[in-house]
């Protein structure tokens, strides 16, 4: 915050401003710290009250489109009693957020090979005006020459990618077109069913063990990633061995429904990315994995080390 902002002193306003943005509860720590640093005090109640009220308009299905549809990461912050509804929402305007950032990608592709062409057929017209210049010296006819080949030798190749972006800008057109026309069908599908209930239990795990600052997911295929606090132990809940130490990153792998037999419950795996404590870098080698199981209600129900068939 800015020393204006904390003189200003509009704490309802801050918190309401973060709970609509979908913020951890330590935004309010970060604000508290800055305004200290300009010798102005906080205020915890207003704030909370603020936030309690931005989680209100936030933790709903339209809150949730509207979150996803901007491409927000969210951090499990509704709690489980308002998650569904957000969940669902928020799934449904993600889906189509990434159909468009694909299609904002290819269109980009495109532009740039057209940038290239054109840059190109720029080229030989200048070279062209050079060579045809009678008072061009001999080293500016030189590079002239030297400019044309060039521009000739690549420009076919930039007009084929031309073709290939054209190709595949039209391919993300009617990717996004399909995405849009199929989202009512879509969130009353098998997948949409299991991948809000599958970042529903990753965000219960993280409420539910200390170990875990808070789940989040990436946005392709709605994987969660957890991260684990520095020093933070995640134990067998029956052997007691521990399967992971942070710091790192515990990312979802693998979900599946146990039959009877099995015990009747929901289980996760996780891969564990441990972290550097120095700099925070995360491993890209997973060291290990484990675990998680779920009552069929989605509670969590315990931790057990090892890798799930």
């Amino acid at each position: 915050m800015s020393e204006k902002e904390c003189l200003a002193g509009d704490w309802y306003g801050a918190g309401f401003a973060d709970g609509a943005d979908g913020k951890l509860e330590r935004a309010f720590e970060e604000r508290a710290l800055a305004c200290h640093e300009h010798e102005v005090g906080a205020d915890e109640r207003a704030y909370e009250a603020g936030r309690l009220a931005g989680l209100d308009r936030l933790c709903t299905d339209p809150g949730g489109y509207d979150f996803g549809r901007a491409g927000k990461t969210y951090f499990g912050v509704c709690g489980r009693d308002r998650e569904e509804d957000f969940l669902s929402g928020y799934i449904s305007g993600q889906r189509i957020y990434m159909a468009q950032a694909a299609r904002d990608a290819a269109k980009s592709a495109y532009d740039s090979a057209v940038s290239r062409a054109d840059s190109y057929r720029y080229d030989i017209r200048r070279a062209r005006k050079k060579l045809d210049d009678p008072d061009a010296t001999e080293k500016e006819i030189k590079n002239a020459r030297e400019d044309l080949d060039d521009a000739r030798e690549r420009l076919p190749d930039a007009e084929r990618d031309i073709d290939a972006a054209l190709y595949e800008l039209g391919r993300a057109d009617e990717a996004l077109e399909q995405t849009i026309g199929s989202s009512g069908a879509w969130a009353q599908s098998r997948e949409f069913a299991a991948i809000r209930a599958g970042l529903g239990e990753a965000h219960e795990f993280a409420r539910a063990h200390p170990a875990i600052d808070f789940c989040a997911d990436d946005f392709d295929g709605f994987y969660a990633r957890c991260e684990v606090l520095y020093s933070a132990r995640l134990p067998d809940s029956e052997t007691g061995e521990i399967c992971a130490v942070g710091p790192g990153e515990a990312r979802f792998l693998t979900r599946s429904v146990l039959g009877p037999g099995e015990g009747g419950r929901i289980r996760h795996h996780y891969q564990f990315f441990p972290a550097d404590p120095e700099n925070g870098r995360t491993s890209r080698r997973p060291v290990g994995g484990f675990d998680v199981f779920f009552a069929m209600n989605g509670d969590y129900e315990g931790l057990a080390c090892g890798v799930a068939p």
